[in-house]
């Protein structure tokens, strides 16, 4: 793996061969590994990309998990989820459709019935689009999603679930680079403060490398909660979208303090 110079903190990726989309393996030394894959899809309707991400969203976990136990012979690791980040290059929508169907993409399981297993996604396909239909005329939102778009260059979008971006003026706007890095970043500490949780639930002390402690997480969060000397203000909206609909900020604050009292003992 080469050094990754273009992220937010230090990290390691390769290229990882995939017949059908592009994959690169990324690698934190305090302990947490991410695939990011691309794929490029065409769709006309919300309701195809909900299927889809229901569908693919478990595939794509156990291949994960599949190739990491591959890669480090290691029987007990498992993939923990899998976040979306769209890019919407071309819309089929225009006004006031196209800011709710962002909305939509952003969240799209809220076109889907709760635990939908159908084997048949025909069925899935026709209940989503009606519910896409009827959302595109009554309008859209969720008191938890975060509008980071800036009038007349962008639109996004960030949810828990996900987030969403369509550039009106790409030349003007973030690049694909700015949320990328954003997102690999924040997920990544996201998943290292979520292994110190589960160890404090199970009622251990979390085991971790010296330099990888609470001073380690408290620069992390000066990083990531703290505006830059040179940050504009589409990345500032950004980087505070995604962090406060993650929950990234409590769950530094919880794990710093965690290992503090950890330490102190």
């Amino acid at each position: 793996m080469k050094g990754a110079s273009d992220q937010w903190v230090d990290c390691h990726r390769a290229d990882f061969p995939l017949s059908d989309a592009q994959c690169t393996l990324y690698s934190w030394p305090f302990g947490v590994v991410m695939y990011h894959v691309v794929e490029d899809r065409p769709i006309e309707q919300v309701a195809e990309l909900a299927v889809w991400r229901r569908a693919s969203y478990e595939q794509n976990m156990s291949w994960a998990q599949k190739e990491l136990r591959r890669l480090t012979g290691v029987e007990s690791l498992s993939a923990s989820y899998v976040l979306s980040l769209y890019w919407l290059d071309h819309s089929v929508w225009s006004g006031i459709q196209l800011e709710t169907a962002l909305r939509m993409m952003c969240m799209p399981r809220v076109l889907l019935e709760r635990d939908d297993v159908r084997s048949d996604t025909r069925d899935s396909f026709g209940h989503a689009t009606l519910i896409e239909q009827a959302l595109l005329r009554e309008g859209f939102n969720h008191p938890e999603m975060v509008d980071f778009g800036i009038k007349g260059i962008s639109h996004g979008f960030a949810s828990w679930s996900g987030v969403v971006y369509h550039p009106v003026a790409p030349e003007r706007g973030l690049s694909e680079q700015d949320l990328v890095a954003c997102e690999l970043t924040v997920q990544a500490i996201w998943a290292y403060c979520d292994y110190i949780r589960g160890q404090l639930e199970k009622g251990l002390d979390p085991e971790i490398p010296p330099e990888f402690g609470w001073r380690f997480l408290r620069g992390i969060r000066s990083r990531v909660t703290t505006e830059r000397p040179r940050e504009t203000s589409q990345h500032r909206a950004m980087r505070e979208a995604v962090v406060e609909t993650s929950g990234l900020a409590r769950h530094l604050s919880q794990a710093v303090e965690t290992l503090r009292e950890c330490e102190g003992q």
